[in-house]
Parts: C-alpha cells; sequence; structure tokens
C-alpha cells in the first residue's frame, strides 16, 4: 500500500528524530538519514531514505516525484546516519548499464516488495515482476550509491 504523500512530511519528521535517537534501532537495519548541500542553495538538507547494503555499498533508492537525488549527481560529499553512527562519505546517482541497474532493482524489490508501489508496480511478494514490467519503470527510478570508508 502506499502511503498518500500528504503525509510525508509527518513522517520525515518523525523518522528523523527516531534515526537520532538511541531508538533507531527500530527502523535502522533499513533506512538511514542522508545530509546534502542543495545545488543552487548550498543549505544543508536530511532525509530518511530506504536504503540495502551490501559490503561498503550502500544503495538508495527513490521514487520519480522526489528531487532530493538530483543534488547528488556527479558525486558530493554526504553524510549518512546509519545504524546510530554519522559517518561522512561520498553519493552519487548511480549512472550505468541497465542489466546492472534490473538487477539492482528487483534486489532491492525482493527485500522490500511493499515499496513496489512506489515506482509505479503492484507490490507482490508471491510472484516477482517480469523483467519486461521492470524495464518499463527503470527510467524512473532513481539508486543514488554512498561509498562507506
Amino acid at each position: 500500500m502506499r502511503i498518500p504523500d500528504a503525509f510525508f512530511p509527518l513522517i520525515n519528521f518523525a523518522m528523523k528524530m527516531l534515526l537520532r535517537s538511541p531508538l533507531h534501532f527500530f527502523v535502522s537495519s533499513h533506512i538511514l538519514l542522508i545530509t546534502f548541500r542543495g545545488r543552487r542553495t548550498g543549505r544543508s538538507f536530511t532525509t530518511p531514505v530506504r536504503y540495502v547494503r551490501e559490503g561498503s555499498i550502500v544503495r538508495l533508492f527513490s521514487s520519480p516525484q522526489a528531487n532530493w537525488w538530483k543534488n547528488l549527481r556527479g558525486g558530493v560529499a554526504v553524510s549518512v546516519t546509519i545504524k546510530g553512527k554519522v559517518i561522512d562519505c561520498q553519493a552519487t546517482v548511480l549512472e550505468t548499464d541497465e542489466e546492472s541497474k534490473l538487477r539492482i532493482f528487483r534486489t532491492y524489490l525482493e527485500r522490500f516488495p511493499g515499496d513496489a508501489a512506489y515506482h509505479g508496480l503492484k507490490p507482490s511478494r508471491r510472484n516477482p515482476h517480469s523483467e519486461e514490467t521492470l524495464r518499463g519503470v527503470l527510467d524512473d527510478v532513481a539508486i543514488t550509491e554512498v561509498t562507506l570508508p
């Protein structure tokens, strides 16, 4: 089920508070905070984001309606709050071949099938999406990679 967009400011505020608290462990295994500077304003922004970690690479997934990830094009310094620790690192929007992006996106949806709704797909744990279906929405999926030290 997709949460209506109108609720996200409240949810994001609550998630920021929770992820910065000693109770972060309730959600920090799959949601982190990323702090970055705006490209045009130079202002600091912090947003909670779903993530999947593979070693020192952390991949963040965003729907096409979100704009925060556009600030990370070309690679920028960011800080992430992951599992209660603040870490300075580099982040960039993933620019890769379609096959790699498809594999990464499929892995993400297998782990978080409910998030399919945010990418224009029907959530399904039992019936994985066909390759054709995933390719149809792949251009609208923003994947950001953060490399931890």
